[in-house]
């Protein structure tokens, strides 16, 4: 999905997913001062620092909306909608992508009535966008 998919028309009422980039901002910002950091000390990063301690303070906060993303990601990716690294052509796992709709469904039937409005909607606009992109994936 990119930042050029179209604005949500007033008048239609079909879920819409919106697309948050202020997380690339955030990644460009941390690789900066990691680096500045190894040029002001010298020193890069050793390999004895374990991958928990080096990436703790790069994990945006436990929440809602990072469980429902994380599903949604796996699920498109699965559906071969994200590349993957290393990988010319994408793949496609159509059970692995059922799984995540599942699990978003689940995740919809026992959270039911403990959402707030936004918490809702973003499950909702995932799970929908999930099952249509899953629908019309051959594979």
């Amino acid at each position: 999905m990119t930042n050029s998919d179209p604005q949500p028309n007033e008048t239609d009422e079909s879920p819409q997913i919106v697309v948050d980039s202020d997380w690339k901002e955030q990644v460009a910002k941390e690789k900066e001062a990691l680096a500045e950091n190894a040029d002001s000390t010298g020193e890069t990063k050793s390999a004895e620092t374990t991958p928990a301690d080096s990436s703790a303070s790069q994990l945006p906060p436990a929440s809602f909306e990072v469980l429902v993303s994380m599903l949604f990601t796996q699920g498109m990716s699965a559906l071969g909608q994200i590349p993957m690294p290393g990988q010319d052509e994408p793949q496609v796992d159509k059970p692995m992508a059922k799984h995540s709709i599942d699990t978003l469904e689940v995740l919809s039937e026992k959270t039911q009535g403990n959402l707030s409005d936004t918490e809702s909607k973003m499950l909702a606009e995932a799970t929908h966008a999930l099952r249509m992109a899953y629908v019309s994936t051959r594979g």
